[in-house]
Order: structure tokens, then sequence, then C-alpha cells
């Protein structure tokens, strides 16, 4: 599957435009190593990856929805609460049978839905309603 950051997947933020890049462009290496043979093995490191962006990037988008007064914030936590909870899953997959392609295109298949479900629908309202209030002065006090 072929998946490359460009311009129209720029939200308007420039730190969650940056995290959403790091992670498209990581799982486009990921998807391109797994067709020249070698996912298998690249597919722990992708889950550490996965672990950290959670808890740097979740918390960011938290902090502009309740800065904001975000109205659809308790859904935006449950996908984000809903993403932890699959990479703790896949990583303890890892653990206890070791990586394999099963996981490697389970992985592949939840990032996709991820990028296009969340980032490129969900993310994009998120921010679309913030920059809006961003240019309206607002913030919640």
């Amino acid at each position: 599957m072929s998946l490359r950051w460009d311009e129209s997947m720029v939200l308007g933020i420039d730190e969650i435009d940056s995290q959403h890049k790091n992670i498209i462009d990581r799982f486009a290496a990921l998807s391109e190593a797994f067709q020249a043979g070698s996912g298998t093995e690249q597919i722990t490191e992708m889950i550490e990856f996965l672990e950290g962006y959670a808890q740097e990037h979740f918390p960011l988008e938290d902090s502009y929805m309740l800065k904001y007064a975000y109205p659809k914030i308790a859904e935006q936590r449950q996908e984000h609460s809903d993403f932890t909870r699959d990479i703790r899953e896949l990583k303890s997959r890892i653990q206890l049978e070791g990586a394999s392609r099963e996981i490697a295109i389970t992985a592949l298949g939840k990032l996709i839905r991820w990028i296009i479900q969340h980032i490129s629908s969900h993310d994009r309202e998120m921010v679309t309603y913030i920059v809006a209030r961003m240019s309206d002065g607002y913030e919640d006090k």
C-alpha cells in the first residue's frame, strides 16, 4: 500500500501536522519494508514508535481541544484510547508470539485505517474547529 505525505494532508496547526507527517512517513517506510520482505523485522520498532507517538501526540491534541472547548472531545479521547489499546495488544502479541508476518499485516491495517479515518476525517474536523476559534481570538478560560 502506498501512502505518502502531501500538502492535502495539512490540517493547519503546525505541531499537529508535523506529528501526523511523522506517523505517515513511518507508515510509508514500514509498508515499503514489508513489500521488500523485511517488514516483519521492523514491526517491533514501529510498535515502539507508536507507543511514544501516542504518549506525545494525544496530549498535544487534548490540550488544543481543552483550550478551544472542542465539543467532540469525548469522541476524540475515545478514539485515542482505542488506538493506544490496539498498540498495547499488538505489543503483547509480539512479546508472546514474536514478530510475524501476520502481526505486521494487522499493524499495517490498523495504521492505514487510523490515517484514513482518524487523521484525515476526525482530526481534520477538530483542527478546522480549533483554527476557526483561534482566528476568532477564543480561548476557554
